[in-house]
């Protein structure tokens, strides 16, 4: 079987994707957004939610990325997308990754079993990025220089990873000139300064308000402890304090002088497992 390949029309890409959502009509992409429509391999409807043709009030599913970039006038660092993979919905979101879990246009759940996650990174602190994404609808096999996501309903995503222009989202005090510059969305959340270390609640990725958000999980912030934010503190009863002349409510231990050592770590002893999985 020889190895897939493309024709010209669709060489190599310039910029890195720097943004990327899921919609529920192709034709409500967000501004600055292109959708995938198409499998890359047979023309095929790229729909990843994959409802039969006669089911009632049918359901679609697209990927939408950007390449546009903060304007210049924005001094938080451009945003791009360094990794993309498809985790099973019962399994948890890697570290560093997040997970697009709903529409941008109609803010319903975006894939059915499985999210979509990607990892973004500061443009200034890598030299490559992602740069395409495709859609395979019949081919299971990886084509060359792509890299694969995983599969949704039997459509398999892959990726490309191309080199960042050395002059792409590095702000200059002459960068209004510049064409990599002009465009005016960009970040994770498209049209809003970059959020990647915060946990987005109600985003608008249009301009506008109300249902056209998305959410998003685990935009790896710092992990927090089930026991975080508790103070620990002895009981009152057990301290030694003036008002109590100095005595304190301590059980009596005498009783356990004349037991052997192992004999007590035998009757006494407690694992502390629990704690331990808390601590975790």
């Amino acid at each position: 079987m020889t190895e897939l390949e493309f024709s010209a029309d669709n060489a190599t890409p310039v910029l890195p994707i720097t943004a990327m959502c899921i919609i529920a009509d192709k034709n409500k992409a967000p501004r600055g957004f292109v959708p995938i429509t198409k499998c890359q391999d047979d023309q095929a409807e790229a729909d990843l939610w994959r409802d039969g043709f006669f089911t009632i009030n049918r359901q679609v599913r697209y990927i939408c990325t950007s390449t546009e970039i903060p304007d210049s006038n924005i001094k938080t660092p451009v945003q791009v997308i360094t990794n993309l993979i498809i985790v099973r919905e019962s399994d948890p979101i890697p570290h560093g990754y997040v997970a697009i879990d709903y529409t941008a246009d109609s803010r319903e759940k975006s894939l059915r079993k499985k999210y979509v996650c990607i990892r973004t990174e500061p443009r200034d602190r890598v030299v490559d990025a992602i740069g395409e994404i495709i859609i395979l609808g019949k081919t299971k096999k990886v084509p060359r220089n792509y890299t694969s996501a995983g599969d949704i309903d039997s459509l398999l995503i892959c990726y490309k990873v191309i080199p960042i222009p050395q002059t792409y989202g590095i702000q200059t005090s002459n960068s209004t000139s510049n064409l990599e510059t002009k465009q005016t969305a960009g970040g994770l959340y498209p049209g809003l300064p970059n959020l990647s270390n915060s946990i987005p609640a109600n985003l608008d990725v249009t301009g506008a308000s109300g249902s056209t958000a998305f959410t998003m999980k685990n935009v790896g912030t710092p992990r927090v402890k089930a026991i975080d934010g508790i103070d620990f503190k002895v009981n009152p009863m057990f301290v030694r304090t003036d008002s109590n002349n100095g005595s304190s409510k301590l059980p009596d231990l005498t009783q356990f002088d004349h037991l052997e050592q192992n004999h007590f770590d035998d009757k006494y002893n407690y694992s502390f497992a629990t704690e331990h999985a808390v601590l975790s």
